[in-house]
């Protein structure tokens, strides 16, 4: 503190002391450090590093004695690059604080040398302070409103809300003029898939087909431990889609596999529930279910379907989308077999989160091949939810107990009806589902219940959708 300088203490305010109130003397009086400084002077670089931030402020706004220029330089040079270390190492620091503090001493700066080189001595430095953290903290964090609200409360006048409004304006679009705030950097920086408030009017021209990931991760109904646990070791994603495949063959792969032949089981009772919901429909609405609900059903119930509708219904199978293949559990792809074999659409059941399927895995929620699902413990909605919000990490658990090659029956714990989309819904509807439900996710399934790809957060951000426009203009 050998630079700083003992400066006389002021015992009564002056007339343009527009931002002292009545007692507030006794507080920044009290705060003053004399460091060796006679009676009735104070050290004014003491006065500034050795209180706290909040004293700090408000000795810069309030104290009638003035700070000297090199004080209040290396102490707005050095609070600025400490600021930016602390924040870049992700220290909880803050960030608020340290930029009133900085834009404080360069509005205190400023008004000294104006009084210094100018001669205006009239001029009262507390107001400069002001305007000054409002301006740094303003083209920091680019806030307005809410950031005028919180200056006219901590100085307590009414009368500079106009001009710190302006202020804040002016800093705001100087920012933003050079790169955008310092949280919505640091939000790309971290890859946080943060929306804007709407798309623009040109990414209508996008598509959910455009946009959807089809490279699915997904499980099945009834899934071997060791498959579950290498899904969630080997992907990060936080929901998987429940799925069947479709197969011509279905009666022959179920002989001597009880896994292979649950998952089919599932399937046919989900598609002849799903049938005779279309049925009720289809005769009120003139509508007709998919080829594969309607050839279920009809294993069930005999009826006709009008012969001038079958060009319809051929015409909807054409139009469907074929997502990525795989296989299910046990089996290994045959190079005998064709396209068609390799490439089968998958029939969309639900959704179920990762904490969901790591939580099964904890508590043991299985059942042995010999057995049937009905003789897998089943988990209250409490026991779900009972390490909420902080889930086990699934590299941090020991599943060397487990069996791997159990079976988990899924089906109790997903979300069967989740918000679903078609290929060709536009980008500024699935933009709204995301927004208004806070979804985190989104399945396309086409006109025939088959998932062909599914939406994220990161699909919708504005880098994401400009990358995908561009691809479209340059496929026209």
């Amino acid at each position: 503190m050998v630079l700083g300088e003992c400066r006389q203490m002021s015992s009564s305010h002056s007339g343009n002391d527009t931002l002292s109130l009545q007692g507030m003397s006794e507080d920044v009086n009290s705060s003053i450090k004399t460091f060796f400084c006679p009676n009735e002077t104070y050290n004014d670089m003491a006065t500034l590093f050795f209180n706290p931030q909040e004293s700090a402020i408000l000795q810069l706004f309030h104290q009638d004695g003035t700070f000297s220029p090199v004080t209040l330089s290396l102490f707005f040079l050095l609070y600025f690059l400490l600021s930016c270390w602390t924040y870049g190492i992700s220290v909880p620091s803050g960030l608020f604080v340290p930029s009133l503090l900085c834009g404080a001493a360069f509005g205190r700066l400023v008004a000294n040398l104006l009084k210094s080189y100018i001669g205006l001595d009239h001029i009262y430095s507390g107001t400069f302070a002001l305007i000054g953290a409002a301006a740094f903290l303003g083209g920091v964090v680019r806030m307005t409103i809410s950031l005028t609200v919180i200056l006219i409360e901590s100085t307590n006048e009414i009368t500079y809300g106009l001009p710190i409004m302006i202020t804040l304006m002016v800093a705001k679009w100087t920012g933003d003029f050079f790169n955008k705030g310092i949280y919505d950097i640091h939000v790309n920086l971290r890859g946080v898939p943060l929306l804007e408030w709407e798309t623009e009017v040109e990414m209508d021209k996008l598509r959910a087909s455009d946009i959807m990931e089809p490279n699915l991760t997904y499980v099945y109904p009834h899934t071997r431990i060791q498959s579950l646990v290498s899904i969630l070791r080997t992907t990060v994603h936080h929901a998987f889609p429940v799925v069947t495949e479709n197969r011509g063959n279905e009666r022959e792969f179920m002989k001597g596999n009880q896994l292979i032949s649950n998952n089919i089981k599932f399937k046919k009772s989900s598609i002849l529930t799903r049938a005779g919901e279309q049925r009720k429909r289809s005769q009120s609405m003139k509508s007709y279910p998919s080829s594969e609900l309607r050839n279920m059903c009809d294993e069930h119930i005999a009826t006709e379907e009008p012969p001038e509708k079958e060009d319809l219904l051929q015409q909807m199978l054409e139009r469907r989308y074929t997502p990525y293949p795989n296989l299910y559990p046990d089996q290994s792809p045959s190079e005998e077999w064709t396209m068609e074999e390799r490439f089968r659409p998958l029939t969309f059941h639900g959704l179920i989160l990762r904490s969901q399927l790591v939580t099964l895995l904890v508590r043991g929620v299985c059942y042995s091949e010999s057995q049937s699902s009905a003789s897998q413990p089943r988990l209250s909605h409490a026991e779900m939810s009972e390490d909420y919000p902080r889930y086990p990490d699934i590299h941090d658990l020991d599943l060397t107990l487990l069996n791997p090659r159990m079976i988990v029956d899924v089906t109790p714990y997903m979300n069967p009806s989740p918000f679903a989309v078609s290929p060709n819904t536009h980008v500024s509807q699935v933009f709204n589902l995301f927004r208004t439900m806070g979804l985190r996710h989104l399945p396309v399934v086409n006109a025939v219940g088959e998932i062909v790809g599914i939406i994220t957060r990161h699909n919708l951000t504005h880098e994401f959708l400009q990358a995908r426009l561009r691809q479209h203009y340059q496929s026209i």
